[in-house]
């Protein structure tokens, strides 16, 4: 379930929605690259664990699967400001 974040007020004292959005923008596509090279360009295979015993590769691929929620997390929260910035609502429902 993606969490509900608390949004940022547009007024006199604070930052711009312009600056805001454009912040927002660059780091949703930051870790949409970021995703994509996990995914996609970084190679993972059990055969470079198993060396190291026979949990190794359990531990490599639990901890891959944790930095890849981090990733998804880090992803909606940049997509739910960047929803919320542009049509002044509440943020995307849950997607999954």
């Amino acid at each position: 379930m993606i969490k509900e974040y608390t949004m940022p007020i547009i007024h006199m004292n604070g930052s711009g929605k312009d600056s805001l959005s454009r912040q927002y923008n660059e780091l949703f596509e930051a870790v949409s690259e970021a995703q994509i090279k996990l995914l996609f360009d970084t190679h993972f295979h059990q055969r470079d664990y198993y060396p190291l015993g026979d949990e190794a590769w359990d531990k490599a691929y639990q901890e891959r699967e944790e930095v890849k929620e981090a990733m998804k997390k880090i992803y909606q929260y940049a997509k739910q400001h960047m929803h919320f910035l542009e049509y002044g609502k509440e943020p995307l429902p849950d997607e999954s």
